[in-house]
């Protein structure tokens, strides 16, 4: 099918996401890792939904490529062309194997996130009081502090202690009205990897393909499903 055909035109900005990345892992002959990972990615997003009756992979599609976009935070209606950028532009240095895994191991922190569905009894219910003050915005952050905390970037002390200061975060600004919020996620991660830098810290580096093959296999370390 023409992706510029009007049956195309006429899906949601998610569909033609799902159609698009469909058409290119079928030309790469990579059927398997539509099947093995965004498939399964997709399914998991359609029970969570069902769950809570809201669209969460949109949510999260907006959110993780409000991530590749160094915070700036894609319009719903215009998804599909965000993330063909993204996409298209990371392909020339990245295999759409290590692309198409990178997204699914954010969605597992995604759903995980968003249910506090986790092991670890002080993590969950320092998440749950995130969720509780109705501070979804801060998922993009969230997502990327669980990649380094799953990649050991970062140990279970700092992961509570730049929780707590994103709990601190969010009771300053829910204090203020929105002309004296000066700080956003993005700035207050600027800051926390200032003080982590301060710290035993771990800078972040680039993850070689073997060892996100590897961290797939062995994702629900940090989880409870």
């Amino acid at each position: 099918m023409d992706m510029l055909s009007n049956n195309f035109n006429d899906l949601c900005e998610v569909s033609k996401i799902r159609f698009f990345v469909a058409s290119d892992l079928k030309r790469a002959n990579l059927n398997d890792l539509y099947d093995t990972y965004w498939l399964e990615m997709e399914n998991r997003f359609l029970d969570a939904s069902e769950r809570v009756k809201e669209n969460l992979f949109e949510k999260f599609l907006i959110d993780y490529l409000t991530i590749q976009r160094n915070a700036v935070i894609p319009q719903k209606d215009s998804l599909f062309t965000e993330f063909i950028d993204f996409y298209q532009n990371i392909s020339k240095f990245q295999k759409k194997e290590i692309i198409i895994k990178n997204i699914f191991r954010y969605s597992v922190y995604y759903l995980r996130i968003y249910f506090a569905d986790l092991k670890d009894d002080e993590i969950r219910k320092k998440i749950k009081t995130i969720n509780a003050l109705n501070a979804n915005d801060s998922y993009p952050f969230l997502m990327e502090v669980f990649e380094d905390y799953e990649f050991a970037h970062i140990n279970r002390s700092m992961l509570l202690e730049i929780l707590d200061t994103v709990l601190h975060f969010i009771d300053e600004r829910n204090s203020k009205k929105p002309s004296q919020i000066a700080l956003t996620f993005a700035g207050l991660s600027n800051e926390i990897n200032k003080m982590l830098i301060l710290k035993d810290y771990t800078p972040k580096f680039v993850v070689d393909e073997e060892e996100i093959s590897n961290k797939y296999e062995t994702i629900n370390s940090i989880t409870a499903v």
